[in-house]
């Protein structure tokens, strides 16, 4: 799930013990700006003021943009498909067809809790 951008920021910078000026001072981003990133006034920020607030913080973009949670959780998936490269093929085919198997199995469970829910609508 993606995050609101300056939420992420603010979190990140606070946990750093990193005041709005100090952050300023090092990413040479204008104060103001960083103050309407954090507070959602700029809802979409140019890349150009997001890149070097990102060095600053010495974080990734995917920090920024993702959960804690959902970062992790991709990281483990980039590792897992880095990974895949080095499968044989039938090992790789075989794999493929397990996540297809779990992907349809998540959509009919969710399939069949919506139609429960609109069962006990109905009653």
């Amino acid at each position: 799930m993606t995050m609101n951008v300056g939420k992420q920021i603010r979190k990140i910078r606070t946990q750093q013990n990193m005041t709005v000026k100090q952050l300023s001072e090092i990413s040479s981003v204008p104060e103001k700006t960083i103050y309407r990133i954090e507070t959602g006034e700029v809802q979409d920020p140019k890349l150009s003021s997001i890149e070097p607030i990102i060095r600053a913080l010495n974080c990734s973009a995917d920090e920024i943009l993702f959960s804690h949670d959902d970062y992790h959780k991709f990281g483990e998936l980039r590792q897992v498909f880095a990974n895949l490269t080095q499968m044989k093929e039938p090992d790789q085919e075989m794999l493929i067809r397990m996540m297809r198997m779990v992907s349809l199995a998540s959509s009919f469970e969710q399939q069949i809790n919506e139609n429960t829910i609109n069962l006990v609508k109905v009653k």
